[in-house]
């Protein structure tokens, strides 16, 4: 801030007068118009900085979506199988080969750098169609919330299918996947069929399948065609962002 000063004595002249209040205008005038540059300048580097920032979490994204793509495709041909397993206990016919999964594998989207936009303000000074990235972070966080209400509710569902005794969880198992989830994602989804098969076996109920009642199937069967049924709201929302990224790839 430029602080303007009145003169040391008074005008003895109107023409003095005038030459007095010229500077000081003329002062107050350079002095707003330099405040303003500078805000201006500042307001253009915090945006030049978000923007590219959004471009990184933007390439992290398409990565995400991709992947979730993948997984969620993956998830409905489990989904589909364990239905023909139920399909075929009930009958009494011999149960299709392979594990019985229920666990949808996704990648989560990055939203840090948007949302720290917003919470500042540098929204305000960021040009271009802002309406599609935000619609983009809109269908992100429809496709994030569906999946742990899904996930939830299945999980739920699947409780029938373990037993006390089964073992737990364990930190080097998770860890096991983590690691080729890493490698999957680093070769775009296109390892070997055989060892991303074997990978998902690992997440494989214990499938205590023959201990279950009428009801329980019945009700596992229920929360399998309701996981499907989300699974295709998921398949949407991310076919949307992946339109939404092709379409305004600099943004």
């Amino acid at each position: 801030m430029i602080d303007i000063h009145p003169p040391h004595h008074a005008a003895t002249t109107r023409r003095d007068f005038f030459i007095h209040l010229t500077t000081v205008v003329l002062g107050i005038l350079i002095a707003i118009g330099l405040e303003q540059t500078v805000e201006y300048l500042h307001h253009r580097h915090l945006a030049n900085e978000a923007t590219r920032a959004l471009l990184e979490e933007r390439h992290s994204d398409e990565v995400a979506n991709d992947f979730n793509i993948f997984g969620t495709e993956r998830h409905e041909h489990e989904l589909l199988h364990d239905l023909a397993v139920l399909r075929a206990l009930r009958a009494h016919q011999p149960l299709p080969p392979g594990p019985f999964i229920v666990r949808h594998v996704n990648y989560i989207y990055a939203t840090e750098e948007w949302r720290k936009i917003h919470q500042s303000g540098t929204i305000n000074y960021l040009t271009g169609n802002i309406g599609f990235i935000n619609y983009r972070y809109e269908m992100q966080d429809s496709f994030e919330d569906l999946l742990t209400h899904s996930n939830q509710d299945l999980s739920r569902a699947a409780s029938v299918l373990r037993s006390p005794t089964d073992p737990l969880n364990s930190f080097e198992k998770n860890l096991a996947f983590s690691r080729f989830f890493n490698r999957l994602v680093a070769a775009h989804e296109s390892l070997p069929q055989q060892e991303i098969d074997a990978a998902w076996a690992t997440l494989a109920e214990p499938s205590h399948l023959a201990a279950l009642s009428p009801a329980q199937t019945d009700s596992l069967e229920r929360g399998l065609q309701i996981a499907l049924a989300d699974d295709e709201s998921m398949l949407s929302d991310c076919f949307h962002i992946k339109r939404n990224l092709a379409n305004h790839p600099a943004q």
